[in-house]
This record gives C-alpha cells, structure tokens and sequence, in this order.
C-alpha cells in the first residue's frame, strides 16, 4: 500500500507480526504462571535424617556439627503415616521420640513421647540439637515455611534452615513437659497439653517445602509453538 508516494507494506507486515505475537503471549503466559506454582512432592524420593548436636547453630546457620546420635534413611511415601516411627531412638534418648511424616511437599515433625505424660517423657532442649533432613534425587530446595501453630512451647520458626539439598530444624530453647511448671503463672514452662491440637499436645512442627519445579508438559509445548509461530512471522 502507498501514501505520499510511500510504501508502508513493510511496517503494515512488522505490526500483524507484533499482533500475531502478543496473542501468543498472552496465552502463554499462564502457563509459565501455572508451573511456576507447582507443588512439588517428596513421594519416592530417599531421605536421611540424622539427629544431631551443633556448636551455635546448625551448619545451615553457619554453625558446626559436634555429634551425630541417631541416622535413619527411608524412602519417602505418601502411602505410609508416619515415614519414620519413634525416632531419636538411641540409647539415653529412647524417651524422646519423634515421628516423621512426609506427604506431598509438607514434612510433619512429631514429638510422641509426651503421649505417656511422665517427667521421664517430656523435654527442655537448652542445647543447639534437632533434625537433619537430607535429600537425594529430589528437585532444588527454595524455600521452607514452618506452621507453628501446635508447635512445642517457644519452638522458634527462625531456627529452620536449609540448602538446596538439606534442611536443619534447631529445636533449640523449646519444650513439651506433661505438667505445668510455671506455677499457675502463665509464660515460663507450661504442659504440653492443647486440647484444639489435632494431637492433643502442643508437640508438632510443621514444614511446607517449595522445590524448583519441574518444566511441565504445558509450557514445554507452549515454547515449541511460541518457536514456530515467531519462525513462520519472520518467513514470511
């Protein structure tokens, strides 16, 4: 087409092809939105847990390891409840027991031993202890959220730590006691007892683990089709 003895076929061509272009990335776009948010899970994959003493910290913090007192390998499933039965088994800590849960991409930490209520079988961690989460074959960790919300008394959220492959909970400075020993008082050292828990007990930590996700089918053969669609404009 011509105007003013101009020929303006080129720009007509070069704004259908920007057109033809934003219609194909508006579409696209939700899909790359969509598997950014994907959940990952921890079904099938091999983990480690180990409980440990640190020095400080954990090594998550910066901190270093001072002992290893109980290591157990499984392999995650969303079948099995929990994945790891009475852990911390170890002699002289047999009557401080956790189970370990893994289901979808959420880790459940529970403390069981307070279920016998006994002053045998609660517990005041002054030291810097706690898991060791390690993980194999499992997508990159980029994130952890921690629900306190039945967690133990003064169970601090900030302690949870992690690296793409590994994740630290520092039960350092809480507790789960069978009785109330801040005499009436309120704070202090009160029971682990909670009757709204879904246990009964202020004893469960629990983690929501965000993965690099995976490329899903979705955006994979939108790429192709954003790579044909740019290739046919330019041909043309």
């Amino acid at each position: 087409m011509q105007r003013n003895g101009r020929d303006h076929g080129p720009l007509n061509r070069s704004m259908k092809s920007r057109g033809r272009l934003s219609v194909l990335a508006a579409f696209l776009i939700p899909l790359f939105l969509l598997a950014g948010s994907a959940q990952a899970s921890f079904d099938g994959t091999s983990v480690t847990a180990t409980w440990e003493m640190w020095t400080g910290s954990s090594p998550g913090a910066g901190g270093s390891l001072l002992a290893v007192t109980d290591t157990e390998a499984v392999v995650a499933s969303d079948l099995n409840s929990p994945d790891l039965l009475d852990f911390h088994s170890s002699t002289g800590t047999e009557q401080e027991l956790w189970d370990i849960d893994f289901l979808g991409d959420a880790i459940t930490l529970t403390y069981t031993s307070i279920e016998v209520q006994d002053s045998d079988h609660q517990y005041m961690y002054m030291m810097p202890v706690g898991f060791h989460l390690s993980f194999s074959g499992a997508a990159d960790i980029v994130g952890v959220s921690v629900d306190t919300s039945y967690a133990p008394h003064l169970f601090d959220p900030l302690k949870v730590d992690f690296t793409a492959s590994d994740i630290w909970v520092n039960l350092q400075g809480s507790m789960c006691h069978y009785h109330d020993m801040s005499g009436g008082m309120g704070g202090g050292m009160p029971d682990c007892a909670n009757a709204s828990s879904p246990t009964g007990y202020d004893n469960q930590i629990i983690l929501t683990v965000n993965t690099v996700p995976e490329p899903s089918t979705a955006v994979l053969i939108g790429m192709g089709l954003m790579g044909m669609a740019y290739r046919r404009i330019r041909v043309r």
